[in-house]
Formats: C-alpha cells, structure tokens, sequence
C-alpha cells in the first residue's frame, strides 16, 4: 500500500466519482428493464391469448396476463439472492493484472449489454410463442449476467476507500446510481430524438405514442394505427435499449481508463487470496437462541413481519407502472417513465431529511408517518379515480391527474421516510455484537418481498380484469397492514446521547 493511500485524510471525490461509473451503468439498465420489459412483455403474451385460455378453463380463472409479466419481472430477484453472493464471494478470491472486481465487470457488462439490446428484437418476432421464447432466452441470461457483476461493481468502492471513510463514499455511489437511474427515465425521449434526427421519423413518432394491451400504436382517439399494408403498427423499442446499451458501455469505458491509472490505490491489492473452501465458518444463530429478551424478540419478528408487508407494496409498483400509465392515463411508456423519475428525484431529495426525522423524532414514528402519508395519497388517488368521470376518449380528468402527481410526489418523500430508518432500527434490536446475523434477517424479509410482491399484484390485477388501478388499491392496504404491525414494535431506538459510530457504519456496510 502507498505512503500516499495510507495518509489519506479526507476522501478523493474525483476517484470516488469515477468509481461510480460503473454502478451507474447497473441502475441505468435496471431502470429501462423494469419500464418497458412489462409492456413488451404484455403485448407479446396478448397476442398470445392467454385470456381466451384462461376464460375457457375453469380451473386456469386465476392465469391471467399480468400475473404472468409480474411472474418473469422477479426473475432478477430470484437471480440476484441465488447468484450475486456467489460471484461476490469470487471476486474477493480472484487475483488478475485488472485486480479482483474489474475482469467480471469487462467482461460481463459488454455481454449483458448485448443481450439486452436482443430484447426489443426478440419481441418483433411476428409468431408470438416463437417470440416469447426468444425474448425469455434472452431475459435469462441477461439477468444471470447483471447477477455475475452487479456484487463486484459495487465492491469497488470498499476497495478504494478506507472504512472510516466509506459513509460519505457511499453518498456519492448512491448519487452516481440516482444519475443512472434518472437518464434511464429520460432515455426513451433520448432514443425518439435521435430516431427523429436521423430520419427515422415514423419509428420516433410510434415511441411517443401509446399503445393497447397487445402492443399496437394507437392514435389520440384510440383507433390502431395501420402501416401501408393495412396491418397493425407495433411499437419497436430497440431505438430505446440500444440508447440505453450504449451509454452503459461508455460508463464502462470511463471505469476501465480511471482503473488502469489508478489501480496503485486498491486497498484491497496486497490482501492474501483466500482459497475455496477456507473462509471461516460461522455458526448460524438462530432467532431462540439468540441474547435478547423475549420483548427484543418479538420486536424483531413483528418489525420483519411489517417490513415485508411494505416491500410487498414497493416492489408490485415497479412492474406493473407502465401498463397503469398506458392503460388508465393514455400516455406512452416514455411519458410513464418521466413520472416515475419524479417519484425516485422525491425519493432521493427526501433522503437526508428522512435520516434526520429519524434522529429527532425516532425511527419508529418516522416510518409510521410515511407509511400514514403513503396510504392517504393512493387512498385519495382511488377515491377520486373511481368518482370523477373520464374523459370522452377515455382518459383520467385534471383532478385525477393532480391527484397522481400529488400521489407521486408525496409518495416518494414518504418512501424515503421508510427505507432510511428500516434497517438501522433492525440492526439497533440486535445490537453491535449481531450486526451480520440482523442483516441477513433485514435483506432475507425484503427479497422474499420482492419475489412475492409483484406475483401477488399480478394475481390482484388479473382477478379484475386487468384494470392497473388495482395496483394502487393493493398496494394501499400492503402499505396499511405494514402500518399496523410497525405498531407492535418496541425496541430499535437508540437512546439519547448513545453513541451511534457502530450503527451508521453497520447500515453503511449492509447497504454495500
């Protein structure tokens, strides 16, 4: 290690930043994928009638077209607890001239790009069986491969960065991933103008507009809008992932160039390679036998039970948005993902203050006053939706707009107030000597939720005729039953005057 990396007082933001090109990059992609993987996705299983399926046999009633999207939205999540571990793992083992993280990312990032790219393509297979088994080739080993580098892109960090310093690195991680997420929002608008620059004026004008359940453009009355054959136009977003596929690279290209000048900085270089199989084995302990009073422990599994009611609500929105938008409010996939970017900029604007409510006032009440927040916006959404007629072409009046937008913004802010103050009111139950073991409590509640809430919503959506407003209504009561259970919670706060350096650095450490 240099004299210079060893007399580091204050963090290198310059490096930091460019280190952040690469979990940009990630979110940048994830972002795209859970925007317009659902629509395509929709349009394709129409096509394929599985609501006449269903309709004709009794005991399929419950298969129905949303369920099944929401079904393959979670394969990234099933993937990301299965594989990312692993390769995490592997990383900290492998020793090249590129160092331990970046031969996953040069090689992974160039490939999942690719696949990515061959999503749209899959879907403008005419056949639409043919097409669906294309396009869940291709989504399999997309999300395998963004499994295979996402844990060592983020470790990046940490090997630059000493511990004491990681917090404030983190804040600028997590502002490079925002960035990434944001141009994702934007990247369809991106990807219309430049089709509209270079001529392609018909294929800018279709990613404007919207589209009915099986994928067909529509103009502003509704009608199917026909190509010179008389056939139905198909919206085609390849413009859109290919945009998106470019821009990840070029964040790769910055990471690459910033590694190879500055791989003199890797803390981790001279760290002894652990063979297979020699890591330490650690006892797993199980929640009876675990040092805490029976209250702490009943705490901890009504704070786990609500944690993963309300991620059941967040992770339903995430698939199922745009298919709302372009069914309920008539808009494109690319005027949904401008919304969507609102709530994530409330969400993120909302951080520090949320993290400060929660020092002031507690963690437990700020979490309850987001969740409180949260459920009286989608309750007023749908108060109003449901009472204020519709347009005569079939779209939402002002009011019910506004009351979205409110919906939006608020909901952002209040989901900010929840997932700052969750984990560190876990971890704080268990105390510093079990941070690991209450981590894993913490992230095993939140993914089951992300597997299970999507396919519940689906199911919900699918039941009532695959009306999208029903995302709302489940959502709304998720979010109220977490309410609830957070109610029964009574230990997680840390007294006044209690030294918190353990906690900030164990949430800092969890989130990485």
């Amino acid at each position: 290690m240099s004299e210079k990396v060893e007399k580091q007082e204050k963090l290198n933001y310059k490096r930091t930043f460019l280190i952040g090109f690469g979990f940009m990059g990630c979110m940048l992609l994830w972002s795209v994928y859970n925007s317009y993987v659902p629509v395509i996705l929709r349009g394709k299983l129409s096509q394929l009638g599985i609501a006449e399926l269903a309709g004709s046999h009794a005991w399929l009633a419950w298969l129905s077209v949303p369920l099944i999207v929401n079904a393959i939205m979670t394969i990234d999540n099933v993937f990301g607890v299965v594989f990312q571990p692993h390769f995490g793992k592997k990383s900290d083992r492998t020793r090249s001239k590129l160092g331990k993280r970046m031969p996953y990312i040069l090689i992974c990032l160039p490939i999942c790009a690719l696949f990515f790219t061959f999503i749209p393509v899959a879907a403008t297979v005419r056949a639409a069986g043919l097409s669906i088994l294309l396009m869940m080739a291709v989504i399999i080993c997309f999300n395998f491969l963004m499994s295979v580098w996402r844990s060592p892109v983020v470790s990046l960090m940490p090997d630059f960065t000493p511990s004491e310093l990681q917090s404030d690195a983190n804040a600028v991680i997590n502002i490079m991933g925002g960035v990434g997420q944001m141009v994702g929002f934007v990247v369809g608008t991106i990807a219309s103008t430049v089709c509209g620059l270079i001529g392609f004026k018909v294929l800018s004008e279709n990613l404007k507009a919207g589209t009915n359940e099986l994928g067909e453009v529509i103009d502003a009355n509704g009608n199917v809008v026909l190509n010179a054959a008389g056939q139905p136009t198909y919206v085609n977003y390849t413009p859109v992932f290919v945009v998106a596929a470019v821009i990840a690279v070029l964040c790769l290209v910055v990471l690459y160039f910033f590694y190879k000048k500055n791989k003199q900085y890797d803390l981790s270089a001279n760290v002894g390679v652990v063979e297979d199989g020699a890591e330490e084995k650690k006892e797993k302990i199980k929640i009876k036998n675990l040092p805490i009073t029976k209250a702490e422990k009943r705490s901890l599994f009504i704070m786990l039970g609500s944690l993963f009611l309300i991620n059941n609500a967040t992770e339903a929105i995430i698939p199922n948005f745009t298919n709302f938008a372009n069914d309920t409010l008539k808009v494109s996939p690319i005027y949904s993902t401008l919304m969507m970017a609102v709530f994530a900029v409330s969400l993120a604007l909302f951080g520090i203050p949320a993290g400060k409510m929660g020092r002031k006032l507690g963690r437990k009440k700020t979490i309850i006053i987001g969740l409180a927040a949260i459920v009286a916006m989608f309750a007023v959404y749908l108060v109003i939706s449901q009472v204020l007629p519709a347009n005569p072409d079939g779209s939402v009046n002002k009011f019910t707009w506004i009351a979205l937008w409110v919906a939006l913004v608020v909901g952002g802010a209040a989901v900010g107030c929840i997932n700052i103050n969750t984990l560190p009111l876990v971890l704080a139950i268990g105390g510093r000597e079990y941070v690991g073991t209450f981590t894993g409590y913490y992230y095993t509640a939140t993914m089951s939720a992300s597997v299970t809430g999507p396919i519940l919503c689906g199911l919900v959506i699918g039941l009532f005729h695959e009306d999208y407003n029903y995302m709302f209504f489940f959502c709304a009561i998720f979010f109220a039953l977490g309410l609830i259970a957070i109610n029964g919670v009574k230990h997680g706060e840390v007294a006044k005057g209690e030294d918190t350096a353990w906690l900030d650095e164990a949430v800092q450490n969890a989130e990485d």
